[in-house]
């Protein structure tokens, strides 16, 4: 690449891809801001593009295989690329020796010093940009460039997580906990509500463990967003089964006007050994599941569970199923265990056979399709709240309930309505139709913004 002087270099079209978690995504907003900012113009056409920012992910296998391929796709269409995220901070300088139409790779501890990189690559540079000590954490992000501003919009608390669990390479990639103040939180969150966001939703990789880094915790974080005025929708994910999942948070979010009756726990096993092998938290997860629903009253609970990690039994997977049964989960996701090749379960022996996960995993779905069936056959015949998401052009309706996280769990099917009804508002939808996995209805009225999310019965 010809070097250039400050005076000859000139904006660039950038376009990107996000892959991955919704985490990943929000660091893709505020790398666009930053570039934005910077005098760039983000285009959503990579047609148009200069330049393609591609955000990786590597959690599991196929997420890798994923960054992969969507890199030799835009390589082999002649794009100069800017790849970051998690595959960029694992493989970091290997990939710019795979791929030569890579300018920078980025890692993610460097989601800040994007735009000054892209300057470095306009003067001439090949850039790899590396934070092995991790110390990254957003504390403003008044400037994403959102690019799924709508009914919800997330909003990252913290970095990394303190856990090990053996399937997971997370905390190799974005460090130890360090969680954001609940000042730069409340800002960020103000200025979403202030714009007519309805649905606030709050990420981190270890929402229960935030702010044991900083002295404060989760249940003073959400009473001070709850009091925010012009709130709809708060929503957090995801909870991880430690001490500090406990009465004072239950009491909060049953006591929140703001605060969706919905947690998402992701428990990943049931019977003590395979959590042990897993280095997971050990609970009696009938007897929790008991103490959540008798404390918050409504609430529906969501897990996901893995089938096959090395070492699981038939004995240890029919404790998982029957607990399936007995616990009757609201919202369900059962993953086939994969190796990750820097994870420490991929050395662990005793590998469970393919054939063998597609079938435990068959099984628990299809137990769970019947109890999801039977819950929503309940809600026929009630009036609940919807935020819309969506409207399509044949004039379907998509929105959601407060039960359910956006893009991962249910959604309610609207037909087309009189009302003039666009994404973000909040709706009464009386329930009339059920699948296993989705309701169906049509719209009565606008939902009382004064009204707390919860059913109403006719």
């Amino acid at each position: 690449m010809p070097t250039a002087t400050p005076e000859t270099v000139k904006p660039l079209n950038i376009s990107f891809v996000h892959l991955g978690c919704p985490k990943n995504l929000v660091d893709t907003e505020t790398m666009l801001g930053s570039l934005e900012q910077d005098g760039h113009t983000i285009v959503a056409d990579e047609t148009d593009a200069d330049m393609v920012l591609v955000n990786t992910c590597a959690f599991i296998e196929e997420a890798q295989k994923e960054s992969v391929q969507t890199l030799v796709r835009l390589a082999e269409g002649g794009k100069r690329l800017l790849i970051s995220g998690c595959l960029a901070q694992k493989f970091q300088g290997e990939l710019l020796d795979l791929f030569p139409e890579a300018d920078a790779v980025v890692g993610t501890h460097q989601v800040a010093d994007v735009a000054s990189v892209v300057r470095k690559i306009q003067q001439g540079e090949r850039v790899l940009a590396i934070q092995q000590d991790p110390t990254y954490l957003l504390q403003d992000d008044s400037h994403r460039r959102h690019v799924t501003m709508g009914a919800s919009v997330y909003v990252k608390v913290s970095e990394g997580c303190d856990y090990r669990c053996k399937f997971c390479i997370i905390p190799s990639m974005r460090g130890n906990l360090r969680s954001r103040t609940v000042a730069s939180i409340e800002a960020s969150v103000k200025e979403l509500v202030n714009k007519g966001v309805s649905e606030i939703v709050l990420i981190g990789q270890d929402n229960t463990s935030y702010g044991r880094d900083i002295d404060t915790d989760l249940p003073t974080l959400l009473k001070t967003l709850n009091q925010i005025e012009g709130m709809k929708w708060l929503r957090f994910l995801y909870a991880y089964p430690n001490n500090r999942l406990n009465q004072e948070l239950l009491d909060t979010i049953r006591e929140s006007q703001h605060i969706v009756k919905y947690l998402d726990c992701p428990l990943q096993h049931t019977h003590p050994d395979m959590l042990k092998r897993m280095s997971r938290p050990i609970i009696d997860t009938v007897e929790w599941a008991k103490w959540v629903r008798a404390s918050i009253p409504g609430v529906k609970l969501r897990t996901t569970f893995i089938v096959g990690f090395p070492g699981e039994t038939e004995e240890e997977f029919q404790h998982l199923k029957e607990t399936v049964r007995q616990v009757e989960w609201d919202r369900l996701g059962v993953f086939e265990y994969s190796d990750v090749d820097t994870a420490a379960s991929t050395d662990l022996p005793d590998k469970v056979p393919a054939d063998v996960k597609k079938r435990r995993r068959h099984e628990i779905m299809e137990i769970q399709q019947k109890i999801s069936y039977r819950k929503n056959q309940a809600m026929l015949g009630q009036i609940i709240p919807v935020v819309i998401d969506e409207i399509r052009a044949s004039g379907l309706i998509v929105g959601r309930s407060q039960w359910d996280s956006p893009e991962i769990d249910n959604q309610v099917l609207i037909k087309q309505s009189s009302q003039n009804i666009i994404p973000g508002d909040l709706v009464a939808v009386k329930i009339g139709q059920v699948t296993p996995y989705d309701l169906k209805g049509e719209i009565v009225s606008l939902w009382d913004d004064a009204m707390s999310p919860t059913l109403l019965s006719l």
